[in-house]
C-alpha cells in the first residue's frame, strides 16, 4: 500500500472582514493536520474586505477542507486552493526600474518562487537591466498606433510566453477591458 503524498498548496481567502477570521481559518487547517508554512493577511478598511494567503503542507482532502471553510466563513466569501510551486510570469514595465529590479533580484536569489518568462515594455529604458538577468525583453511601443493595435500587440507578445500570471511593475498605461478579457484570472 502506497504512502499518502505530502503536498504544498496555497489557500487564498477573500471575505467580508469579521473578528476571529485568522483563528477560524488556521484552526480548520490544524483540524486537517496541515502545517502552515507561511501566512499573510490584511484588511482593506475602505471596502471592509479581509484577504489572507496561507501556504500549507500536508496530506490534503481539498473537498472537505473547502467545505469546512465554507461553513466557518461569512457569507460572500471566496476561497481558492491551488498547488504551490514555481509560477511562470510575464512582467509589464514602462520606465521606472525599482519594482522590476525588486522582482528580478527576488526571483534570482530565491526570495520569490517565480520564473520570469519575459519582460515587456512600451519603452526601451529597462531593456539593459532585464538582459543582465538573461531574461528576454520585448519592446511593444505604443507610439504611432491606436490603442486597439497596441493592446493586440501586447496580448500577442504575452501569449507567446504562456504565463500563469501577468505582473504590472509600474506599468503606467491603463489596461482596457478588452485587454484584460484575454487574462481573466
Amino acid at each position: 500500500m502506497s504512502q499518502p503524498v505530502i503536498q504544498r498548496k496555497v489557500l487564498r481567502t477573500i471575505c467580508p472582514d469579521a473578528k476571529g477570521l485568522i483563528a477560524k481559518i488556521t484552526n480548520i487547517c490544524y483540524k486537517h493536520q496541515l502545517n502552515i508554512i507561511q501566512n499573510n493577511e490584511f484588511v482593506d478598511h475602505l471596502t471592509g474586505r479581509f484577504f489572507m494567503r496561507t501556504e500549507l503542507e500536508g496530506i490534503f482532502n481539498d473537498e472537505t477542507l473547502l467545505a469546512d471553510l465554507d461553513g466557518a466563513l461569512p457569507s460572500g466569501s471566496e476561497r481558492e486552493l491551488t498547488v504551490s510551486g514555481r509560477q511562470r510570469i510575464v512582467v509589464l514595465v514602462t520606465k521606472e526600474a525599482h519594482c522590476l529590479g525588486d522582482l528580478l533580484m527576488k526571483s534570482a536569489f530565491g526570495g520569490l518562487d517565480v520564473e520570469i518568462a519575459a519582460v515587456i515594455g512600451n519603452h526601451p529604458t529597462l531593456q539593459s537591466l532585464v538582459e543582465r538577468f538573461d531574461i528576454p525583453f520585448a519592446l511593444v511601443s505604443h507610439e504611432g498606433i491606436s490603442r486597439e493595435e497596441h493592446d493586440a500587440a501586447m496580448v500577442a507578445e504575452i501569449k507567446k510566453h504562456a504565463p500563469d500570471y501577468v505582473v504590472l511593475a509600474k506599468y503606467m498605461r491603463i489596461l482596457t477591458p478588452e485587454f484584460i478579457s484575454h487574462f481573466p484570472n
